[in-house]
């Protein structure tokens, strides 16, 4: 079976083909020498930040003095990507456990939290959906989710065909007829929805079914979920006739209907092994920055589906690293793994993987790499579907050139010392100066990460001042890179950015140079203004704008980065100003609760005809005695604004 794949070398696009060094950084600072030679030989998990304390990468070690040593030894055999990488780390920071087994799960842990721009990843960061079964409740139903929620449910994915997942579902709740709703399943409903009339549910809502029964189901669905499919048809034609010996007929009939519509979908699928076999047969190739792993799942010898994922490996540190990344990535959340996971190259450290695997499966998992026969044939049609995969997607110049090409001409454009890895923009919107709003959005790598996104309720007087208002977001923003270190800080705001783009012309950008000033950030953080009439790009210092070509990549870029800032601040404006809209002045008297404002609102039938009533009429309300009535009266009538401004 071949293991090395016949792409073409990465020319054009590639986003670190002008900034690899030729040979790793000669000296390192003293205090980060002094670090790495202080660190323990010791299992741990390492993480490597740039000088702007962004983690680059993290990693783990059963030695963390030499695989750390490791990375800044002159001479080493190091490839030309993770020598890129090294020359950009100012900070390692260590994390001594007690054991591998401790290390690969922080590990997993701090990948997730910190998603690095290094580390072998889902495409674009996504979190891939995932199907939930709540049998932590008494009436379980399905949801679709991108986490797990609850350790007592059950989870089935990931799903990188978000599609595939939703008529999953549907086929679900057509055969089990389970529920997908959000309803309180502690108190009794006296109607049915519709899915109970199109029999897509049996109305556990309004206890239509006894709860045994719906549980029962709901083992039916799970067994179908883990393509335990021969022992579920067993199960249903067993309790078939046990309800047509006990003449429960209904029953029957419904377990008959159910039995014969997994007959009809189970006959498309394919049977691959003569044994009954539970396995997962994965195959990943990759190239030029990109991975691609396929999933073959195969259950009692059937193939059930083939799932394809998209990765970033940044630093392509092989086949074998990027195959133990993926394990980890997809068995870590979603179904637990097979009794043996095959694969066309053994990854790293397979023996601490396969303990791992096995404490997710509650027992032992087995990682082999077959030579010969059916099994090895399997994996080749696996790996053959990755390459397929692999080359349509880099084929696409839009999907993996195009980002860094716009990088790097706004990095000319601008005259910026670097292509800018992290894009920050800040808008602000209002309607007169009433529910101002700024918004504070990041693009990494020319791609939104959303997850770092904040929006900001002005403080203050409430006057149209955009200029004011920008730089109350600015200094908010920027104050906690001047906080010391601290996770709330990391969280809030993980990095400073490399480019920092304001909306607006040469007075809002005035305001963002003196909020950097006075922050003692002027040195550290490019900022330019965008004005919207001809996309011109003002620079602190120039007295002419910078107008990129309209066709240029760059321009598309940076209009995208300023248009989603301004997508995020009229969203949340829009939203402050519809509660305002539905405020009602009876919400801002003292003792006027739900159960009273109901009350008037029903006697008066409405707010205008409340407010033309004297006090005598508003204390006849039953629970509005005079004394609260003259109150009532005396704010309705003494406030000269009685609803919020729309």
């Amino acid at each position: 079976m071949p293991t090395e794949d016949p792409l073409p070398p990465r020319t054009l696009g590639d986003p670190t083909a002008d900034q690899i060094p030729a040979e790793a950084p000669a000296e390192i600072h003293p205090d980060l020498a002094e670090k790495i030679r202080a660190i323990p030989d010791l299992p741990g998990v390492y993480l490597m930040r740039d000088g702007r304390r962004r983690v680059l990468y993290v990693g783990k070690s059963a030695s963390l003095r030499s695989r750390v040593r490791s990375y800044f030894q002159s001479g080493g055999d190091l490839s030309a990507r993770i020598r890129w990488m090294v020359s950009r780390v100012a900070d390692v920071e260590t994390i001594v456990v007690d054991s591998e087994m401790e290390a690969l799960l922080l590990e997993n842990n701090l990948i997730k939290r910190h998603r690095p721009y290094f580390n072998v990843k889902y495409r674009d960061d996504k979190r891939y959906p995932m199907l939930e079964v709540t049998t932590g409740e008494e009436y379980p139903r399905l949801r679709l989710v991108r986490r797990p929620h609850s350790p007592r449910h059950r989870y089935f994915g990931p799903f990188p065909d978000a599609g595939a997942l939703r008529r999953t579902r549907k086929i679900l709740q057509r055969i089990f007829r389970i529920r997908t709703c959000n309803l309180d399943m502690s108190r009794k409903i006296p109607r049915p929805c519709l899915d109970y009339y199109i029999h897509q549910c049996t109305a556990p809502c309004a206890r239509l079914i006894p709860p045994e029964e719906y549980r029962r189901a709901v083992d039916g669905a799970l067994e179908f979920l883990e393509g335990q499919t021969t022992r579920l048809l067993e199960r249903l034609r067993l309790e078939m006739e046990e309800e047509a010996r006990n003449l429960n007929f209904e029953r029957c009939a419904r377990v008959r209907d159910m039995l014969a519509d997994l007959q009809r979908l189970l006959e498309h699928q394919k049977v691959v092994l003569e044994s009954p076999e539970d396995e997962d047969y994965v195959a990943l190739t990759s190239g030029r920055g990109l991975a691609c792993a396929v999933v073959l799942q195969v259950r009692e010898g059937k193939l059930l589906g083939q799932r394809d994922f998209l990765l970033d490996s940044q630093l392509q540190a092989g086949v074998p690293h990027e195959v133990a990344a993926f394990l980890q990535q997809h068995y870590a959340e979603g179904s637990p793994p097979p009794r043996r996971i095959l694969v066309t190259r053994m990854p790293e450290e397979a023996e601490l993987l396969s303990r791992w695997l096995g404490q997710r499966r509650g027992g032992r998992v087995e990682i082999r790499q077959p030579q010969r026969g059916e099994k090895r044939r399997l994996l080749a049609m696996a790996l053959k579907n990755a390459r397929q995969r692999l080359h349509q997607e880099l084929a696409v110049p839009s999907r993996v050139d195009l980002r860094a090409e716009g990088l790097e001409e706004l990095r000319r454009a601008l005259g910026l010392s670097h292509s800018p890895w992290r894009l920050e923009c800040v808008d602000i919107s209002n309607f007169h100066g009433k529910q101002a709003v700024g918004s504070l959005v990041v693009f990494e790598h020319g791609l939104p990460r959303r997850s770092h996104y904040r929006r900001f309720r002005i403080r203050g007087a409430q006057t149209p001042d955009d200029f004011r208002m920008m730089g109350e977001v600015l200094r908010r923003r920027f104050a906690a890179a001047l906080e010391p270190d601290s996770s709330e800080t990391e969280r809030r705001f993980p990095a400073l950015p490399d480019l920092l783009v304001v909306d607006g012309g040469k007075g809002q950008l005035a305001v963002a140079v003196g909020v950097l000033e006075e922050l003692g950030l002027a040195g550290r953080v490019p900022v330019v203004g965008l004005a919207k009439q001809h996309e011109e790009i003002f620079l602190p210092g120039l007295p002419d704008p910078v107008v990129l070509p309209e066709d240029s990549k760059a321009r598309l870029l940076i209009t995208h980065l300023r248009d989603e800032a301004h997508r995020f601040a009229i969203t949340y404006h829009r939203e402050l100003r519809g509660k305002t809209v539905r405020r009602s002045a009876l919400d801002e008297v003292p003792g006027i609760g739900p159960a009273r404002k109901k009350a008037l609102l029903r006697h008066f039938g409405s707010v205008d005809r409340l407010m033309g009533a004297p006090s005598e009429e508003l204390a006849r309300v039953e629970g509005i005695g005079r004394a609260l009535a003259e109150s009532l009266h005396r704010h309705l009538h003494g406030s000269p604004q009685d609803f919020g401004e729309p």
